[in-house]
């Protein structure tokens, strides 16, 4: 008996109206699997803080500099392949981010637009946003000025020094500060101040440090920092505020380059006005003088005979002269001694700190000086008692010739002096 072999009919299943409903369930089924496994593999993500390059080729060729905030960012948001946007594989320095300054034809505040895109040009990272899409950038002309540390003294009842005192000019660590920056900025400043403000009055020279300094304009209004700078990164000085203690004290001199013929016998002398004089005189100098210094007098500027030296009262060092006294005039005179004249030779002078590589030569031979002294001793110096000294520190390897100061000192003698200054030519080569 033959077996009986059975057909299946694919026709027939197909006609089958349930069977195609199963089958189109199950189909659509696995379609969706892998449509949703494919699209299950795209993710986003975002890096921040990427840094934005500003393109200045328009505003370099108008000399226009960019000022304020410069470290400007932006954070983007990407799309991809999950092992193409992992942090293993992609970062903010796989971006290239540009402001466009196109657009930029003038000074002022202008709003640049920003475009990113991947370094990888052949990526399928997309980007999908990104923030902020424009920036406000200043671009202005870049001007540098000087201006003055101004003190700016605050106390209780305006009184700065206790009773019986007073204050002198402050003293700042940094008399100048150089400002630049934009140029409507800058042309706005009208002071720089170091403002130092007092619980109490000052009894003495006190010193304010970190005093910070505030740029203002006419108004008072301060001048925006992010548009200028102060060079050197100076933002606060030291103030010095001297207290000075009002009392008598007598005008006096001092002398240098004194011979010593004159330690045993003193110059003489008158000052006029006479007697004590008030004056607000330094705390730290209180106890250690009774008179007050007018200044030096060098001997190579006292004469034979009649002498008279003036000193402007507000020149005077650590003093401030109350009395209505403009200056001071001191006489004295200098009897009994000599005036002659010699010529020195110019062999012997010593050049000091002379800068290596450097050759120095006086082309005269001789220069004639002026000597005072007791007649026996003036009558003895010879042209080999003098000492002749040129400073050349500030010469450079530049060839030719040039004036220099000549220090000329008299040696073997204890009366005698050299009256006057000199100088001398000096050839380079």
């Amino acid at each position: 008996m033959s077996g009986i072999r059975k057909h299946i009919s694919i026709g027939k299943w197909l006609n089958n109206n349930k069977f195609v409903a199963v089958l189109s369930l199950v189909l659509a089924l696995v379609i969706w699997l892998v449509v949703a496994l494919q699209m299950s593999n795209q993710m986003e993500a975002t890096f921040s803080e990427i840094p934005i390059t500003i393109d200045t080729k328009m505003p370099d060729k108008l000399d226009l500099r960019m000022f304020g905030q410069t470290d400007l960012r932006v954070s983007v948001t990407v799309s991809g392949k999950r092992y193409e946007i992992s942090p293993a594989v992609l970062s903010g320095e796989d971006f290239v981010v540009t402001a466009s300054t196109a657009n930029v034809s003038s000074a002022g505040k202008h709003t640049l637009p920003i475009t990113v895109r991947p370094k990888d040009a052949n990526t399928d990272v997309q980007i999908v946003s990104f923030t902020p899409e424009s920036v406000d950038v200043y671009f202005d002309y870049n001007l540098t000025e000087n201006y003055p540390v101004e003190v700016q003294l605050s106390a209780p009842g305006d009184q700065v020094a206790s009773d019986g005192f007073i204050e002198d000019d402050p003293i700042v660590s940094t008399a100048e500060v150089t400002i630049s920056g934009a140029a409507a900025e800058v042309q706005k400043i009208a002071r720089v101040i170091a403002k130092v403000t007092l619980d109490e009055p000052l009894s003495e020279t006190t010193k304010f440090e970190n005093t910070a300094l505030a740029i203002v304009n006419a108004n008072g209004g301060i001048v925006r920092s992010t548009y200028v700078r102060v060079e050197d990164s100076i933002t606060d000085v030291t103030v010095t505020v001297p207290i000075l203690k009002v009392t008598q004290i007598r005008p006096s001199v001092r002398f240098k380059n004194s011979p010593s013929y004159f330690l045993d016998h003193p110059i003489s002398y008158i000052c006029s006005p006479s007697g004590t004089v008030k004056a607000g005189v330094a705390t730290e100098l209180l106890g250690s003088t009774d008179s007050l210094s007018l200044g030096t007098i060098d001997f190579s500027a006292i004469k034979s005979g009649a002498n008279s030296f003036e000193f402007a009262s507000d020149s005077i060092e650590n003093v401030r002269v109350l009395d209505d006294v403009e200056s001071f005039r001191v006489y004295f005179s200098v009897d009994g001694f000599r005036t002659r004249k010699i010529a020195v030779s110019t062999d012997s002078a010593a050049f000091s700190a002379l800068p290596e590589g450097i050759r120095a030569a006086i082309p005269e031979d001789t220069i004639e000086v002026t000597v005072i002294g007791l007649p026996d001793e003036i009558e003895a110096l010879t042209p080999q008692d003098f000492t002749l000294s040129v400073d050349v520190a500030a010469l450079t390897d530049t060839p030719g010739t040039v004036e220099l100061p000549l220090t000329v000192s008299v040696n073997n003698t204890a009366s005698c002096w050299v009256y006057g200054s000199y100088t001398v030519n000096v050839v380079v080569s």
